[in-house]
């Protein structure tokens, strides 16, 4: 699969739910995540640009694996990603293959559907707020599309300045620099 993500810093994460509202639409979920990121003993993510880690979110957790970003304009990646019945069990696994824990990512999320986008406002520890839209496509898709419409649906929310490419590791990695 081919995640195909743009993300934004915003001030207000109430008006623009409002906004999602009135383009049609609809509240899925508000939760809390723990992300856990990993770094590899064979290779320095930071450097390949790839991302592990282990989220947990509500009763579920997921290990995900992120490859390098495929362009210049946004956060498109390869993602893998499967459900494991325990976080800490699934890092004492990835700890003792070598796998070194490097920080947990601390987020409240609201998500949103709309048409075949989801869109996220995630108030991040130590960052502020951030607004996510994303469509997941078949990996060898071709994206452009994609990624216009979303930059499109950005534009009818309101919002145009503000673009990050970095993810949240990378923001809180920089902030602590």
């Amino acid at each position: 699969m081919i995640e195909v993500e743009v993300k934004a810093k915003i001030s207000s994460g109430d008006e623009v739910s409002e906004r999602i509202i009135s383009l049609g639409g609809r509240h899925v979920s508000d939760e809390e995540q723990t992300d856990i990121y990993f770094n590899a003993p064979h290779r320095d993510f930071a450097e390949t640009d790839e991302a592990l880690r282990i989220r947990k979110t509500g009763e579920r957790t997921f290990i995900t694996y992120k490859g390098p970003k495929i362009d210049d304009r946004s956060k498109t990646r390869k993602e893998l990603e499967v459900e494991v019945a325990d976080a800490e069990t699934a890092a004492g696994i990835l700890e003792s293959l070598g796998f070194r824990r490097v920080r947990d990512v601390l987020k409240e999320r609201r998500t949103y559907s709309l048409e075949d986008f989801t869109i996220s406002i995630d108030t991040v520890r130590g960052l502020g707020t951030y607004l996510e839209i994303e469509r997941d496509l078949p990996d060898g898709s071709d994206y452009g599309d994609a990624l216009s419409e979303i930059f499109e649906l950005y534009r009818k929310l309101g919002v145009s300045e503000g673009f990050e490419r970095k993810s949240y590791l990378e923001l809180l990695e920089a902030e602590a620099e």
